[in-house]
């Protein structure tokens, strides 16, 4: 089973937390920390080790964060090199990548192809709307 963390700067985590449970519930296994503007890296750190030691039930963990190369980020693969658990770390999340992925951790097993799976849905969530203009043909037979 695959743990998720979901952080970022202020609450950039708890957040996204509101959103995932009013569009998809409360899924398990998923732990928010947030990186507020009392908080050093250290404490940041602490806070990680918390959710890894409450993630102990799943044998690997994806963590996502809001900003690649933020405290977040960086302290996260700082624990990569630190922690037994499987660790791989995201910047750059988004809401559509943590609602494919906190559903799709449930049946793909595999810490690499469910990373993949992130990098893919939320690179896919991203588009500009644009208003296309059709020209309205007469059509005598009507549909």
């Amino acid at each position: 089973m695959i743990g998720i963390i979901i952080s970022g700067h202020g609450n950039f985590a708890t957040g996204l937390s509101s959103s995932l449970n009013l569009i998809a519930g409360n899924p398990a296994n998923v732990e928010y920390v947030d990186f507020i503007e009392t908080d050093s890296t250290e404490t940041l750190k602490e806070k990680y080790m918390n959710s890894i030691n409450n993630l102990n039930n799943c044998n690997s963990i994806l963590a996502l964060t809001d900003l690649t190369g933020g405290s977040p980020f960086k302290t996260l693969v700082e624990l990569k090199a630190e922690v037994e658990t499987p660790l791989e770390v995201i910047g750059g999340t988004n809401l559509a990548m943590i609602l494919e992925v906190s559903m799709a951790k449930d049946f793909i097993d595999d810490l690499s192809a469910l990373a993949e799976t992130a990098l893919e849905v939320g690179k896919n969530g991203i588009i500009k709307f644009e208003l296309i203009e059709h020209d309205e043909e007469d059509c005598e037979d009507g549909i």
